[in-house]
């Protein structure tokens, strides 16, 4: 069975070309931190979730932050393509697994995405 990702960015276009990308897992799109909540608030089998930071409405890391009160132990990796030194430090202290900047190479998330399955990731794995 594929292993199941929650991808949370409100660029469509990067969410169909990140399907085509990682055919290999089962892809789920949402375009808002808004409705990744409430698809995470339901039962699931999502293994990971990947999360922009920069979004209309609520932010990335404020979702991290429900994520983390609601369903401990899910596993975020945090993307932005405006990292700063503060938004990484804010995501390390919401206890994302993972921290990638866009634009990312494939090679680098599919790093990041194949160490979050295998469950190696620490709390305080940050990379890029």
């Amino acid at each position: 069975m594929r292993p199941k990702i929650l991808l949370v960015d409100d660029n469509k276009d990067l969410c169909e070309d990140f399907k085509l990308w990682f055919e290999e897992y089962d892809i789920t799109c949402a375009p808002s931190a808004e409705e990744a909540l409430a698809l995470l608030s339901r039962p699931n089998d999502l293994d990971l979730v990947i999360m922009d930071v920069n979004m209309p409405g609520m932010g990335g890391l404020a979702a991290l932050e429900t994520i983390n009160a609601s369903t401990p132990g899910t596993r975020v990796i945090i993307m932005t393509g405006f990292s700063t030194k503060d938004t990484a430090i804010r995501a390390l202290r919401g206890k994302a697994s993972g921290y990638i900047e866009k634009p990312f190479s494939l090679k680098d998330m599919r790093t990041a995405i194949e160490k979050e399955l295998a469950g190696r990731g620490t709390e305080d794995s940050i990379g890029h």
